[in-house]
């Protein structure tokens, strides 16, 4: 290589570096209290910890006899056809797997950032922040997602001119296909692994804590808690290291998000070579690459994401305020753009730019501006409204964005347009009856939270006559919003449920601050 620095080997290393200066216990403590429950866009802010400390010993005492228990799942949209089911664990198991990971802390920071690993991960999954002095924030990656992408991609191009090829590619199934003794084997070789049969080893005690919170199953991990995520990481710095051991006498530059691959390197037929090396040593934890997602590109092409150039002209980030038909024609760009490349964030990043945040307040606030005259404006608000319950139909992940911003416009013109709040629930009565028609419990819970969060006046009785497919009204999710009481794993008589007049009275909350997924003074 010809030049020394390598930016994204700096920024590993500087991860590295944070992760050691903050002591385990805090590590525990975030884990637990900030990690259980998947990223924000998943299940509404009724759903967070708030007494979930590590204790002296663990809830399962003899991991011989250990209880099985099941997963509470919910389905979340990835596009029209296509859902991912995100899952908590009982919190026993969940308390465990950290209370070993904990006592283990070293050896696991050793095995992340080994110095042998040539593939340089992006996703290290708990909040590091450095503002003043190495801290953790209370940040999910539902939102670092975007500011580590947009990171990994600025630091690959001042990399890239080193290299004329990027391989891209990732791997097929991947949360679902983990199996779960390949835990143990990451963290202490296979063999080791094996011998231990009396679970002396920390990794053969995570696996067998992973399997019966999941009613003793081998094969997947649950996908929405940070736990997850660091024992993804875990596996698969495992299979990075072996992979770069491989490829030593290769001049390469890899980085890593999630299970998401880019090779920077000099000619194609190197490409192939590291690809290949790669699906070798996946095969051996039962992984497998990607063959739909996998591509060898003549660099600059692979760098940039082509939804990004093609909504870059049309960008609202820079334009304040938005004004109605300057929203609604951006909106029909994005849509169009979302429609060529499903699945990936267009929309809400579209829904993003119409927020700017107040310089005095640091608060949320809608950039749309309306008509003058009264008719107009509240024209204007119910359309907005309407336009953009009508997008959610193509992408149905958006619904909480949706209602973000559905809550702003509520909160500012309400007092002036008393027609606004029938209109509203209205909206949100159609909605629920079109949630149920579709059997979606992640519509369900976000709608009836939404209601009850700002007393749109939707009773129970008209709720229960709404929904009446047992799919719904049996899951625990569904059963804590409508009863407004906690039903998730009672016996472990930890809160992880809090009523959503509690947030109706808390007058620092918006859902637009709590769904701040695109930090874009971290981005740009």
């Amino acid at each position: 290589m010809l030049c020394d620095e390598v930016y994204v080997k700096n920024h590993f290393r500087e991860t590295e570096e944070l992760v050691r200066e903050i002591p385990s216990e805090d590590i525990a403590y975030w884990m637990l209290n900030h990690g259980y429950f998947p990223e924000q866009y998943i299940l509404p802010p009724s759903f967070q910890v708030s007494n979930f400390t590590l204790q002296s010993q663990p809830y399962n005492k003899d991991l011989n006899k250990i209880t099985k228990r099941q997963l509470i799942s919910i389905s979340h949209p990835k596009t029209i056809l296509t859902s991912r089911i995100f899952s908590i664990q009982h919190p026993f198991n969940y308390h465990d797997i950290i209370f070993f990971l904990q006592e283990n802390w070293d050896d696991v920071i050793n095995h992340l950032f080994h110095k042998e690993n040539k593939i340089y991960s992006y996703s290290f999954p708990i909040s590091l922040t450095k503002k003043k002095e190495p801290g953790l924030s209370n940040l999910r990656s539902g939102r670092m997602i975007y500011e580590w992408l947009a990171m990994a991609e600025r630091n690959l191009i001042l990399d890239a001119k080193n290299y004329r090829f990027i391989a891209r590619t990732d791997i097929s199934n991947f949360y679902s296909s983990i199996y779960t003794h390949s835990i143990a084997w990451s963290l202490h070789g296979r063999e080791n692994a094996l011998e231990d049969h009396e679970y002396n080893l920390f990794g053969n005690k995570i696996d067998r804590l992973v399997q019966y919170a999941n009613d003793g199953r081998t094969n997947g991990i649950p996908i929405g808690s940070v736990l997850s995520d660091l024992i993804a990481e875990i596996i698969l710095s495992s299979i990075d290291r072996e992979t770069s051991g491989e490829l030593k006498d290769i001049d390469f530059l890899a980085v890593r998000f999630k299970d998401d691959y880019r090779f920077l390197c000099e000619s194609e037929s190197k490409a192939k070579q590291i690809l290949k090396a790669l699906s070798k040593n996946l095969s051996f934890y039962n992984l497998s690459i990607n063959e739909n997602k996998t591509s060898i590109q003549k660099l600059p092409d692979g760098l940039y994401r082509k939804h990004d150039r093609q909504y870059f002209p049309h960008s609202l980030k820079n334009k304040k305020p938005i004004t109605f038909k300057c929203f609604e024609h951006t909106l029909l760009i994005a849509l169009d753009i979302h429609r060529n490349n499903p699945g990936t964030s267009i929309l809400e990043k579209f829904i993003s730019e119409c927020f700017i945040k107040d310089d005095s307040t640091q608060e949320k606030k809608l950039k749309i501006t309306f008509s003058e005259n009264n008719q107009k404006k509240i024209r204007q608000v119910k359309q907005v409204i309407s336009l953009l319950f009508l997008v959610k139909r193509e992408s149905e992940k958006l619904l909480c964005h949706v209602l973000s911003i559905s809550e702003q416009l509520y909160i500012n013109h309400r007092r002036d347009y008393s027609d606004l709040k029938p209109y509203l629930k209205s909206t949100i009565k159609n909605e629920i009856h079109m949630a149920s028609k579709k059997d979606s419990i992640f519509e369900t819970v976000w709608l009836i939270f939404f209601s009850r969060y700002l007393k749109l006046g939707i009773n129970q009785n008209e709720i229960n006559d709404l929904l009446k497919d047992a799919k719904i009204t049996e899951n625990k999710f569904y059963k804590s919003i409508l009863n407004s009481q906690q039903e998730i794993f009672k016996d472990a008589q930890i809160n992880f449920f809090k009523a959503p007049k509690y947030f109706k009275d808390n007058r620092e909350f918006t859902l637009a601050k709590y769904l701040d997924i695109f930090n874009r003074e971290n981005i740009e």
